[in-house]
C-alpha cells in the first residue's frame, strides 16, 4: 500500500517537474545566437496548451534595435531588459534596446484571440548600432 502511494506521488509530481525541465520556459530560455557576419536569424516553435514555450534570451548593446516578425498563431510578445524592466506585452517592431546585456524575449498565446495555438516562425534582426555622423 505504501509503495502505491509513493508511486502515485511520483507520478503526480512528474508532470510539473517535466514542464520545469523543458527548454524554452522562463527557467531555461532558449539562447539565440546569430552566425558570425549576420544580423538576423529565424527560429521555429509551437505554442501549445499547457506548454512551457517560448522564452528566448539574446545579447545586445545599448543603442541597437530589435526588428521582429512572427508568422503563426495569435501571439503576445514581450521583452525584458537586462535590468529587469521591459515591455510586456505589446512589443513594437522595431524596439529600442537601451541597455547592454541579456534581453529576454517572451512569446505566449494570445488567449483573447482565436487561433492562439500552433506552429510559428519568429525572425529577428538586430543590426549593429548606428554611429553618429560627422559633418
Amino acid at each position: 500500500m505504501k509503495t502505491a502511494l509513493v508511486v502515485a506521488a511520483i507520478l503526480a509530481l512528474g508532470a510539473p517537474l517535466a514542464a520545469l525541465a523543458q527548454v524554452g520556459n522562463a527557467a531555461m530560455p532558449i539562447v539565440l545566437k546569430m552566425k558570425r557576419g549576420t544580423d538576423h536569424l529565424s527560429v521555429h516553435g509551437a505554442l501549445t496548451r499547457n506548454g512551457a514555450c517560448c522564452t528566448y534570451v539574446f545579447k545586445a548593446a545599448a543603442g541597437q534595435k530589435l526588428y521582429w516578425t512572427l508568422k503563426g498563431p495569435a501571439t503576445r510578445v514581450g521583452l525584458t531588459y537586462p535590468d529587469g524592466d521591459g515591455i510586456n506585452p505589446g512589443l513594437p517592431s522595431p524596439a529600442d534596446l537601451p541597455q547592454t546585456g541579456d534581453y529576454t524575449l517572451i512569446l505566449s498565446p494570445d488567449l483573447m484571440a482565436d487561433g492562439a495555438f500552433g506552429r510559428f516562425t519568429l525572425t529577428i534582426r538586430i543590426p549593429p548600432p548606428t554611429k553618429g555622423r560627422h559633418r
